[in-house]
């Protein structure tokens, strides 16, 4: 007894000598040299399963944590990956980010987030110091404002290098990275079809910025697709909008100030404004959706509880973050010669704020 509580001291005190537990440490415990403690820690097939179980007890034992640093300059390869997204506060964002850290965790990858702000310089500045920190690979939503590969150096070096790299809710034509986005346009199709099927034809259409690539699909499918359904083609009819609740509300002010014909349906090109939208009609009196429908975009979870439960297009969120880090890590492994395109369904959610125009009563 007195024997094995000196050697629990030791092992303390060695601890508070050195400040942390090396491999030299587990291998002058076990007798076994430093590089027998590293294959094993690595899983070598060098290494029998039985010195294996062995090592890996007395490490747990000690407290043994692996030097990531070290690691990744032995290795030449880092267990870290970046993703860098316009806005980290923003709930689509929020659950990618979700679907992307927890396909990582359990492919043992930790996750760098920093938030790009829709500015390309911001973007630029932080994919530039993710390559410099030597990580594994990036997952990035950049403000591409075409579909065509920027002129930017950045992005021809990156292209070049043949660094780990996938497009997060961007989709250029032809691909030039790997690249996970949604079926914008067949979202809004389904809009559209559901509005007319109700006898909806003097629809408004809030878009926010057409420079994002995937709010410039929503908005440029609505402008091809009112002809086919019978809507008004009135420019006066659509309005620009800034991606908050706040600024549904004022673009809501706006187009309802200007307008003589009031529309009997508003499309909104994300959940948050919607619900800014729904906000100004309550204040003034017009209700939903007896007076006027309300649509959304996204299915983020704040629009199934509003106080009237919003229809939206539901978007496979988490799914997009999931899909993205398989698609990063399938690079990491193995360079792919052909850059990959996944388009992710989406679907259509009719909830309290739509109804058919026969039953308005004002």
């Amino acid at each position: 007894m007195p024997r094995r509580s000196r050697s629990v001291a030791n092992d303390k005190n060695e601890k508070k000598k050195t400040g942390a537990v090396t491999l030299q440490h587990i291998g002058d415990k076990l007798g076994l040299s430093r590089t027998t403690i590293s294959l094993a820690l690595r899983n070598h097939p060098r290494i029998s399963d039985a010195t294996k179980k062995k090592i890996a007890a007395t490490a747990s034992k000690l407290g043994y944590e692996p030097d990531q640093v070290a690691r990744t300059l032995a290795t030449g390869r880092s267990n870290l990956i970046g993703v860098v997204v316009p806005n980290i506060a923003d709930h689509v964002y929020s659950e990618v980010f979700r679907g992307i850290e927890e396909s990582a965790q359990l492919a043992g990858y930790h996750v760098l987030l920093s938030n790009g702000s829709y500015e390309a310089a911001n973007t630029a500045g932080r994919l530039s110091d993710m390559m410099k920190l030597k990580i594994a690979g990036i997952i990035a939503a950049p403000p591409f404002q075409s579909e065509s590969l920027p002129a930017a150096p950045l992005w021809k070096e990156i292209k070049k290098s043949g660094f780990p790299f996938v497009l997060l809710n961007r989709e250029l034509d032809p691909p030039i990275f790997h690249q996970v986005t949604i079926d914008n346009k067949g979202g809004i199709r389904l809009a559209m079809e559901m509005l007319s099927s109700l006898g909806h034809k003097r629809v408004a259409y809030m878009t926010g910025s057409v420079d994002i690539i995937p709010i410039r699909q929503r908005y440029k499918a609505f402008r091809e697709l009112s002809p086919k359904y019978g809507f008004d083609v009135d420019e006066q009819l659509v309005e620009r909008c800034e991606l908050s609740a706040q600024g549904g509300y004022e673009s809501c002010v706006r187009l309802w100030g200007r307008l003589k014909k009031k529309p009997t349906a508003i499309m909104v090109f994300s959940d948050t404004p919607a619900q800014g939208v729904m906000r100004f009609l309550h204040q003034q009196n017009i209700r939903v959706p007896e007076a006027v429908s309300v649509l959304g975009f996204d299915g983020t979870d704040s629009s199934e509880f509003s106080q009237i439960s919003l229809s939206t297009v539901v978007t496979p969120l988490y799914e997009m973050g999931k899909q993205a880090f398989h698609l990063l890590a399938q690079e990491m492994d193995a360079p792919q010669a052909q850059p990959r395109s996944i388009l992710l369904p989406v679907r259509l959610v009719v909830r309290e704020s739509v109804s058919r125009i026969a039953t308005r009563t004002s």
